[in-house]
């Protein structure tokens, strides 16, 4: 079956769970809302005091910016202290849904419950954490061992280059080969993630070897379909940049429009993520037999 089939494959499962989106909208939603909410009201405070406030409503006011900063310079440890916390405890949350993500998709039936989807994210969230604190040094030696060489190399050709031509190319080149790379580690752990849902597989260590070569032996294959499933995501970000770049400029309307846009960006985002899965396990189940637990 080719990579073609096997996206529609996906996509078709995915619509069919569309409201798994909808529910990773309403999570990440409200988890921003807890997020910005302690930073909003800092601002609010600054707002209804500074002379320069009107003039931040419409445009980003240098003024108002450096009485913000003056005002707010000893709470900075405060509030990077809080946004880390916040970005581990995202991160936690991104490995809580996954589980909930994965197995909805894998249930058999057109719709799953609500009580389910949070069934799922229980019940595989201590596997998906393992795996993930195994990625963190895969990231790491893919990025030391394998990006940092070739941005070199591409940086030592941009040097020597009479024009500045050489060295745009060379700056897109390290992007684009640090976003592939990055992109190659997380295929191959999403496919470790299906795999301990479909075949219900507590060892994540096995599991991993088993994925290993599982996508070996298809990974022109699999890394297709992924980066096919990677384009519908590209398509969608630059549909939400031009139409955002039209949208009326200075006004509450404007910022009106765009909350409402970027809403509907994010809830795209979601299904994307959602697409993403859904071509994993339609590409699973086409080459993999299941496995008895373990």
């Amino acid at each position: 079956m080719s990579i073609f089939t096997l996206f529609i494959r996906g996509l078709n499962l995915a619509l069919s769970r569309r409201r798994l989106a909808l529910r990773l909208w309403t999570v990440h939603f409200i988890f921003s809302l807890l997020v910005i909410a302690p930073l909003a009201f800092a601002i609010r405070g600054q707002l209804a005091h500074s002379l320069s406030g009107d003039a931040a409503l419409k445009r980003l006011d240098v003024h108002w910016l450096t009485d913000f900063s003056s005002r707010y310079l000893e709470a900075a440890p405060l509030f990077t202290g809080w946004l880390l916390a916040a970005g581990l405890v995202f991160l936690v949350l991104a490995v809580f849904l996954n589980g909930g993500i994965i197995g909805c998709l894998s249930r058999p039936g057109a719709r799953t419950a609500l009580a389910d989807f949070f069934h799922d994210c229980g019940l595989y969230f201590w596997r998906f954490l393992r795996l993930f604190f195994l990625s963190l040094p895969a990231y790491l030696i893919i990025v030391g061992l394998l990006y940092r060489p070739l941005a070199g190399l591409l940086n030592s050709l941009a040097r020597q280059a009479a024009t500045e031509w050489p060295a745009l190319i060379a700056g897109n080149l390290r992007l684009l080969v640090l976003v592939l790379l990055l992109g190659l580690v997380s295929m191959f752990f999403d496919y470790v993630k299906i795999g301990l849902a479909t075949r219900g597989s507590k060892k994540v260590l096995k599991e991993t070897w088993l994925t290993l070569k599982f996508v070996a032996g298809r990974f022109f294959k699999a890394w297709g379909l992924y980066l096919l499933a990677g384009l519908a995501f590209v398509l969608l970000t630059l549909l939400y940049l031009e139409v955002a770049r039209v949208l009326p400029q200075g006004t509450p309307l404007r910022l009106a429009l765009v909350f409402a846009w970027q809403q509907l960006y994010l809830l795209g985002r979601q299904f994307s993520k959602v697409l993403f899965f859904a071509t994993g396990i339609e590409f699973v189940k086409q080459h993999q037999k299941p496995m008895p637990s373990s």
